[in-house]
């Protein structure tokens, strides 16, 4: 599902109504730049996190905190290269992936529903 990729998509994901991400610790001052580096590399396949809630490729607002707090495992060259996604080594640097954090937690938790006083 990569382009030049051979892989087979991954089966399709039910829309997802709960689970939003909760719990990763991030820098709300990274946020914006997080979000550049979000919408070049991450959104196009991804979606916005929280809001577009299923299809074959996980949202990110909608996966495990340790999948965003090891996202160092995922982006270079992780264990999902063989299914289709880039290994972004050399493209992102580990600072890159703190920004990115923090705009993945941080939409995360804008969109959360607060509680009614």
């Amino acid at each position: 599902f990569a382009l030049g990729g051979k892989a087979a998509p991954p089966p399709f994901v039910a829309v997802q109504l709960e689970g939003l991400l909760a719990g990763v610790k991030y820098d709300p001052n990274l946020a914006k730049e997080g979000l550049v580096l979000y919408v070049s590399y991450c959104a196009s396949c991804h979606g916005v996190p929280g809001v577009d809630r299923g299809g074959n490729i996980p949202n990110l607002g909608y996966v495990k905190p340790e999948f965003i707090s090891e996202l160092d495992k995922y982006v270079f060259n992780g264990p999902f290269v063989g299914n289709g996604m880039p290994d972004f080594t050399g493209r992102l640097k580990p600072a890159d992936l703190e920004k990115l954090k923090a705009f993945i937690q941080g939409t995360a938790d804008s969109i959360r529903p607060k509680p009614k006083k």
